[in-house]
This record gives C-alpha cells, structure tokens and sequence, in this order.
C-alpha cells in the first residue's frame, strides 16, 4: 500500500493540530480586502474576511489552530470558529497547490524552451553529457522541474573550466543563480580540469538536496 502524500485526506488526519491563545494588537484591512491581524506577542497573519468575520478590536483573545506549526487551520473567538479546516480541505488545498506550480512549470517551459535548446547546444560536449543522462532518465519531468537549473549550473561550470570570472558575474546576474548552482558548477569544472569526464556525465543532478531524486526520475 503507498504511502498517503498531502493530496490525501489520511495524510493531514495523522498530523496532531496545535491551539494557541493570542491578544489583538492590531486588525486592519489590507488593499486586498483581506484583514491582518498582528499580536501582542509577535505573531502575524492575513485571511480573507470571509474567514475572519467581524473585525477584532485591540486586546481581544482569539484560538489559532495550526498543523505543520506554519499552517493555519481554524480560527475561534468566544469559543465559536469563525473559521475551520476539514483535512479533506486541506487535501484539497495541497492539490490545487500543486496544479498550480505545475501549470507555472508547463508556462516556463514553453516560454523558455527554445532558448533554453539553443543554450544547450552551445555547450561542450562534457557537460551536455550530464544533462542528456537527465533527460533520458526523466524525460518530461526532467524538462519541467530541471533542466533550466541544470543549463544554469551547466553555463557556470564552462565559466569556471575557462577561469573566466566576467563571464560568471554575468551569468549570476541575468539568471539569479544560488550558491548551490555555483557550488556543483565549481566541483563539474574541477572534475572537468582533472580529466574525469565521466564522473561529470554520471553525477547528481544540482536539486538532489532539495528532492532525493540524483537524476530528476
């Protein structure tokens, strides 16, 4: 039997729910329509006013429910919910998080691909080698989730092969590159100035730390 993910009801009803008290500080409506409510204590939110209610004056005592420690799931005032979270809604709410980022990925790709192919085949062959092993082994799932980061770590390890320090400025400008990109791109040219190609070809891919997954599969 798999294991149940966030789109899953059962995955939210295994996790304990935390209620605090809080005092108002603050209420006010934001451009949006939405009400901030800050506490005496530091703490800070927006929800809608659908979910809010009536607003909160200062020093008013109110119960927030959360899951995950950073989720809010329900809100109660003079013992009432004014607002409550099933964990079929919070099912619901990962999936269409999900489609979301998963439409974001579908756009970028087609926005970017032909740019994206063009910079590819500009690439020596000892790092095209890496980001063929990708796409064989993940094929879509590599294009939409990888391969415009691995381009990037790609990019900056010519950079660094060639010593050229202008040129990795520039790319960390145009392409808002993280010390994790510069980081692999650094340790591809090392391998690639000692001769081992093929290490270059068979290593991680660069969001291995963020996903597990050593080739996007």
């Amino acid at each position: 039997m798999s294991e149940h993910t966030s789109h899953d009801a059962e995955f939210w009803a295994a996790r304990p729910r935390s209620i605090d008290t809080y005092t108002v500080r603050e209420c006010v409506e934001t451009e949006r329509g939405d009400y901030q409510i800050s506490t005496t204590n530091g703490i800070g939110f927006i929800r809608s006013k659908a979910d809010v209610g009536a607003p909160l004056a200062p020093g008013a005592e109110f119960d927030l429910e959360t899951v995950n420690i950073s989720i809010i799931t329900g809100f109660r005032v003079d013992g009432r919910w004014r607002f409550r979270l099933t964990n079929q809604d919070l099912a619901r709410e990962a999936r269409e998080r999900t489609e979301a980022f998963r439409r974001k990925q579908v756009e970028q790709l087609e926005a970017n691909k032909a740019k994206w192919w063009a910079v590819e085949q500009s690439l020596p062959g000892w790092i095209r080698a890496r980001i063929n092993r990708f796409r064989e082994a993940a094929g879509e799932k590599f294009l939409l989730e990888g391969w415009g980061y691995e381009l990037a770590i790609a990019q900056l390890a010519v950079a660094y092969a060639a010593d050229d320090h202008a040129e990795v400025d520039r790319l960390a400008r145009e392409l808002g590159t993280s010390g994790n990109q510069h980081d692999f791109a650094k340790s591809l040219a090392a391998a690639h100035e000692a001769g081992d190609d093929e290490a270059i070809a068979q290593s991680v891919a660069g969001l291995a730390p963020i996903t597990g997954s050593a080739d996007y599969s």
